[in-house]
């Protein structure tokens, strides 16, 4: 019965693939909000990555996952919605649509960050149907001015970012994570695994990463820096009783940056 919380972490996952995957416990926070086991949920997950060229790139995607109230095995539903796009399931039963470039979806896409996304699910039949409205809170652009290769962990890093005044929550989320292959490839003395270190800090625009900050990362290590913001609610299908939990999530992410003293 935990495989669609296994998807839920994954999906929302907020340093993507970079991280290395962990099992989830029965407990667990999303943006402020403790949770317990979730077995029906839609997610609308947002992530921009800087780099060094001052481009970015854009991974928005929706993804779902719903369990059979008799025999506990994922399921599907007879529609899901958002904001008036069908989403298909796979061959597993869940839901994964990508706003991506080559479609020429990725401004659709976009068009999520700061809006009330309107998602619809139809469960038995048409009488077993609700519509929520989720916020996709803002995009996090320009978080950090001039983008560097290289940080010096005596000196420190100024983060930027837009802030959200409708982020109910009031904070958001930084990570920092550590690359351990490409660490090691550049120091083969550095550790396997360094703890991820996260700070949960006001959403007003603005926070000094300082040396206590980095200090759990060595110098030459590589690290990755996240800022992530969400919101969560959830709704109850009229007949079937299904609850639904309906997490979103802006993030922005940078490329590995080597530690410098």
């Amino acid at each position: 019965m935990n495989k669609p919380l296994l998807l839920l972490i994954s999906a929302g996952c907020l340093v993507s693939c970079q991280k290395e995957a962990s099992n989830p416990a029965n407990n667990w926070t999303w943006f402020g909000t403790q949770n317990s086991t979730v077995y029906n949920y839609v997610l609308i997950n947002a992530n921009q990555v800087l780099s060094n060229t001052d481009s970015e790139e854009l991974h928005i995607g929706v993804s779902a996952a719903f369990i059979d109230s008799n025999n506990h095995q994922v399921t599907v539903v007879r529609t899901l919605l958002v904001n008036n796009q069908i989403i298909q399931p796979g061959q597993d039963s869940t839901y994964n649509y990508n706003y991506n470039f080559t479609s020429g979806e990725i401004n659709k896409g976009s068009q999520l960050f700061g809006t009330q996304v309107l998602v619809t699910i139809r469960g038995m039949d048409d009488a077993d149907t609700v519509t929520s409205s989720v916020y996709v809170p803002k995009q996090l652009s320009g978080t950090i001015a001039e983008f560097p290769s290289n940080l010096s962990i005596s000196k420190g890093l100024q983060l930027q970012w837009t802030p959200d005044n409708q982020n109910t929550w009031g904070n958001v989320l930084i990570q920092l994570y550590y690359f351990s292959s490409l660490s090691k490839k550049s120091d083969s003395a550095l550790p396997n695994n360094i703890s991820t270190v996260s700070l949960t800090v006001p959403d007003n625009g603005s926070y000094f990463l300082s040396k206590t900050d980095l200090t759990p990362f060595p110098c030459n290590a590589f690290i990755g820096i996240t800022i992530a913001r969400g919101t969560q609610n959830e709704s109850l299908l009229p007949l079937s009783r299904k609850r639904v939990y309906y997490f979103s999530s802006a993030s922005v992410s940078t490329p590995p940056v080597k530690l410098t003293q």
